[in-house]
C-alpha cells in the first residue's frame, strides 16, 4: 500500500508524462490545467471547501458514511418521527461527504461523454485531465484529516492520468494521419496545377490545328475532327520539351498516351475548355 507521499510521487511522473505528450498534438492548449495555480481549479476547490466544511450540518449526526442506503432496520420511530438509530449515524465529516458527491460527479462527468451521441474525444479527455488534477490536488489538501479518502481520491487521480496518457497517444497517432493526408491532398493538388500547365500548352497547339486542318466546310462531328488532329497533336506531344519557367515539364505526360489523349479532348476540353470549345463550334458543322 502507498503512503500519501509515495502515490504522490507516482501521479507527479504521470503529469509529467502527460504533460510531454499534450506538446506533440493539438490537445496542447489544455496544458493550463495541469498548473496547480490554474485559477477555475482553485475556484472549484475554494467552492467545495466553502460548501463542505462550513456547512450547516458541522457537529451534527448523519447516517454512516459506510452506508449509504436506507434499511428499514436503521430507522426507529421516536415521538412519532422516523429517526435514523443512534448506532447507524456518526458524526458529519466534510471530508467524506466531499468524497462521496466528488465520486459520483467523476462517474458522470467521465463516463457519460462516451455513451452520448456524438462522442467527442476531446470532451472526454478534458474531463479525464480536470478530474485527475483537482483530484491530485484535493487529496493532498485532505491527506492531513482523513488519509484514507485522501489515498482513494489519489489513487483514482492516478487511474485517470494513465487514461489520459493512452487517450493523447491515440490523439497524437490521429494529429499525425491527418496532417500527413493534408500533405497529400497539398502535393496532389499543387502536382494537378503544375499538369494543367503543360495542358494548357497542348490544348493552344490543338485549336491551332483546328484552324489550319479543318477541311472546307467543316467536319461532321467532333469525333471525326478528334480522328484527324489526334496524329499531328502527339508528334507536337513527343516533339515537345514542353519549357515552361526555363524548366522541361514533359516528365508530367510520362504516363500519357495518344489514346487517353484523344478521349480527353473528346470528352473534357471540347466541352469545358473554352478555346478548344469555340474552335469545334467553328469548323464543327452536323447535318440537320
Amino acid at each position: 500500500m502507498f503512503s500519501v507521499s509515495e502515490i504522490c510521487e507516482e501521479i507527479s511522473q504521470k503529469r509529467k508524462e502527460v504533460s510531454e505528450e499534450m506538446s506533440h498534438c493539438k490537445w496542447e492548449r489544455y496544458a493550463e490545467i495541469l498548473d496547480e495555480s490554474y485559477s477555475v481549479m482553485q475556484e472549484e476547490l475554494a467552492r467545495m471547501r466553502e460548501q463542505y466544511w462550513k456547512s450547516a450540518k458541522v457537529g451534527t449526526r448523519v447516517r454512516l458514511y459506510s452506508e449509504p442506503h436506507l434499511r428499514d432496520y436503521q430507522s426507529h420511530t421516536v415521538n412519532g418521527m422516523l429517526q435514523l438509530k443512534e448506532e447507524y449515524t456518526e458524526l458529519y465529516d466534510p471530508v467524506q461527504e466531499c468524497w462521496r458527491d466528488l465520486q459520483s460527479r467523476i462517474y458522470r462527468e467521465t463516463f457519460f461523454p462516451l455513451i452520448i451521441e456524438p462522442i467527442r474525444i476531446d470532451d472526454i479527455f478534458f474531463a479525464h485531465l480536470f478530474n485527475a488534477s483537482m483530484l491530485y490536488q484535493w487529496g493532498q489538501s485532505v491527506a492531513s484529516e482523513n488519509e484514507c479518502i485522501a489515498l482513494r481520491a489519489l489513487n483514482t487521480s492516478f487511474s485517470l492520468f494513465d487514461k489520459c496518457i493512452g487517450m493523447v497517444w491515440f490523439k497524437v497517432y490521429i494529429d499525425k494521419q491527418s496532417e500527413l493526408s493534408g500533405v497529400r491532398v497539398k502535393a496532389g493538388k499543387k502536382g494537378g496545377e503544375k499538369k494543367t500547365e503543360v495542358y494548357i500548352v497542348i490544348q493552344r497547339k490543338l485549336v491551332d490545328l483546328i484552324n489550319e486542318l479543318a477541311p472546307q466546310g467543316g467536319w461532321k462531328s467532333k469525333a471525326a475532327a478528334v480522328n484527324d488532329l489526334i496524329d499531328p497533336l502527339w508528334e507536337y506531344v513527343e516533339e515537345s520539351d514542353f519549357v515552361i519557367n526555363n524548366q522541361s515539364k514533359k516528365y508530367r505526360l510520362a504516363n500519357a498516351s495518344q489514346d487517353a489523349l484523344a478521349d480527353t479532348i473528346l470528352k473534357n476540353w471540347s466541352r469545358n475548355v473554352e478555346s478548344v470549345r469555340l474552335a469545334f463550334d467553328s469548323h464543327v458543322h452536323r447535318k440537320k
